[in-house]
């Protein structure tokens, strides 16, 4: 899912609870986890969940096409 600086309500209901927004600035997004562990995705970020719906990974636009447009494409 990406985050595009309006939708944090939607990123974290679409992470099924496990984080609560800390921040939300329309440049940033920041996610607490229950355990206090933070997650900031830039506007435009990307964020990657499993099967499970665990987060997997989250960055930047040009990080995720590195990661996962090239898993997926070809």
């Amino acid at each position: 899912m990406q985050y595009d600086g309006t939708n944090g309500t939607a990123v974290a209901e679409w992470l099924d609870g496990a984080y609560t927004i800390s921040s939300d600035t329309g440049v940033q997004l920041m996610l607490l986890s229950s355990e206090g562990s933070r997650k900031v995705i830039p506007a435009g970020g990307w964020l990657v969940r499993d099967a499970s719906h665990e987060l997997v990974w989250y960055g930047t636009a040009a990080a995720y096409a590195v990661q996962w447009t090239a898993v997926g494409g070809g």
